[in-house]
């Protein structure tokens, strides 16, 4: 008690923690009268707090700078959390405040080079070239002529960034204690998420290292650059990296650029984050992207960077392959895996939903087209908010950089084709010699959906054997057995080329010792045709004839 009075004489802890304050009191007062308005009153007057409220944070933000910007940035992704009209206004919550003084900027740095600026620059620009909320950036040339970038880190922002942590740990336990977000969302979790990404921002040390693994990602990859940093100029407040001309990703209508070809290095070069690397971009806005006049894309600023682990990997290949077979289940159970389901979400309900969703596509096959229409997007936002969905933590900037990256290559290319430029991707890393995870994790789900698969296989087989040796007996209605030779011709038919993919499969197992490309090449494509014949099975089922007469079965 004494702390939080000892709080409330701070005036921008007062002007956070009393904005939060009155955003819950009004939340509370639309529970308590909204029983007086039609259920279409009731909705319209909450998007209109909703609305409003976000304006005021948006602005308040803009005033505080430090972390209150990117708390809104941060929870702009949370669509688990917050409804539309929050996320429209929170995603153009731009991270940029007025400069601190010349004066206050150069002496920081001449502190933390530990001499006057002169004697390392031969030219420095007072005026910076941009400015954040927690530092900004100067252009400046070296003694051997090389131009550089100089990022300063703002003065006495560890102060202000730990009070503003406090304020939403107080926030946070506030929610807890009188509302029931809780039984939603784990908002500890969110906070130390967020608290993670905030303390790396804020150790520049961090992020000349994470610019160095970049570089050394993409030394061979055609059309992306990666400054060069001069880590004996930098320190954990002070950062000196190669400055490159160029212009922002969305700015290029003025320069001789093909955009198409653009868009697919951007897409490309993430999809070599995720799939190769694990180690990604997490902040990927068109401020962080440039473009030179000869077309190289150049990302900048990598203080916010994301991991993904071998096991979300693979988990994610695990709903990829349950999509494809329009396995309902097997996609409730891959997002259970991935931790995207809230407390006590109820599995049986979630699948109903899924089928739903799934047979929402008539011809049964997923259509890119269909994913980009907006109406589409619009309803299934609308789906996830309103099921037990969550964004777990350590994703929440995965997927809103994925979103990112998607919503430019759109702009650069209305014609975009993600599958078109997936495919010889994948297609490489599954017939490269180099090791890589990726690779592995889907030939381990090729053979975890045959091990799936097979016992099956080895019941019919078992039935067929009992049905030759007269073991077994079937003395089917005329009608009966002109359907199920119907059906056993169509099962005999996919039996015949699971058969063949699992012997091209274990086929391509024996080769690859001999031949890596050939044998990888067999086992792909093996495991293709097991996997397309299992996942037929989950088609529109035939309508029965009324009243079959049931067979007898003699053993």
């Amino acid at each position: 008690m004494r702390e939080m009075t000892r709080l409330l004489f701070n005036k921008r802890f007062r002007t956070t923690f009393f904005m939060f304050i009155g955003f819950f009191f009004q939340f509370w007062w639309h529970g308590k009268t909204k029983r007086f308005r039609s259920k279409e009153g009731a909705e319209r007057r909450a998007k209109t707090i909703y609305i409003s409220q976000a304006k005021k944070f948006a602005a308040t933000a803009v005033k505080m700078g430090g972390l209150i910007i990117k708390l809104g940035q941060f929870v702009s992704s949370r669509v688990d959390i917050l409804p539309k009209e929050y996320t429209d206004t929170l995603a153009e919550l731009q991270d940029s405040v007025a400069p601190v003084g010349s004066e206050i900027a150069m002496k920081c740095i001449e502190g933390e080079l530990n001499g006057n600026i002169q004697e390392q620059f031969t030219f420095f620009d007072e005026t910076p070239v941009a400015a954040a909320s927690l530092g900004q950036v100067h252009k400046a040339v070296l003694k051997n002529g090389e131009p550089v970038a100089v990022k300063i880190m703002r003065p006495g922002i560890e102060e202000t960034i730990a009070l503003d942590l406090v304020t939403l740990k107080i926030l946070i336990a506030f929610a807890r204690r009188f509302t029931k977000v809780e039984k939603f969302v784990d908002l500890q979790d969110v906070y130390l998420e967020f608290e993670e990404v905030i303390h790396d921002e804020l150790d520049y040390v961090k992020e000349a290292n994470n610019i160095e693994n970049f570089r050394e990602q993409f030394a061979e990859f055609p059309g992306v650059e990666v400054p060069r940093v001069y880590q004996e100029l930098s320190t954990n407040k002070l950062l000196v990296m190669e400055f490159i001309e160029g212009v922002k990703i969305n700015e290029i209508d003025n320069l001789n650029i093909n955009k198409k070809k653009l868009a697919s290095i951007l897409y490309l070069s993430f999809l070599k984050q995720l799939m190769e690397e694990g180690f990604f971009h997490a902040d990927p806005h068109p401020g962080n992207l440039l473009v030179k006049q000869d077309g190289t894309l150049v990302y900048i600023d990598f203080g916010m960077v994301g991991t993904m682990t071998s096991e979300m990997r693979e988990n994610m290949i695990k709903l990829a392959m349950a999509i494809y077979l329009k396995d309902a289940g097997g996609i409730a159970a891959a997002l259970a895996d991935l931790r995207f389901l809230r407390k006590n979400a109820d599995k049986s309900l979630l699948t109903k939903n899924i089928k739903a969703v799934l047979s929402s596509f008539a011809d049964g096959n997923f259509n890119i087209d269909k994913l980009s229409n907006e109406v589409f997007l619009e309803e299934m936002r609308e789906f996830l908010y309103e099921q037990p969905f969550q964004i777990p933590s350590k994703t929440t900037f995965l997927g809103k950089a994925i979103a990112t990256v998607y919503s430019l290559c759109n702009g650069l290319d209305k014609d975009f084709d993600i599958i078109a430029l997936t495919k010889p991707f994948v297609e490489d890393l599954m017939t490269s010699n180099a090791v890589n995870p990726a690779k592995d994790t889907v030939i381990e789900q090729v053979k975890n959906t045959l091990l799936n698969i097979l016992p099956s296989s080895r019941k019919v087989m078992n039935m067929i054997d009992q049905l030759e040796s007269g073991e077994m007996r079937i003395n089917p209605s005329k009608s009966f057995e002109k359907k199920l030779m119907e059906q056993q011709e169509n099962q005999t038919r996919k039996l015949v080329m699971a058969l063949f993919g699992t012997g091209l499969l274990i086929s391509g197992a024996q080769l690859f010792s001999h031949s890596e490309v050939a044998g990888m090449v067999m086992m792909v494509v093996g495991g293709f045709i097991t996997i397309l014949q299992a996942g037929k099975g989950s088609g529109r089922r035939r309508r029965r004839p009324p009243h079959p007469r049931p067979p007898q079965f003699n053993k």
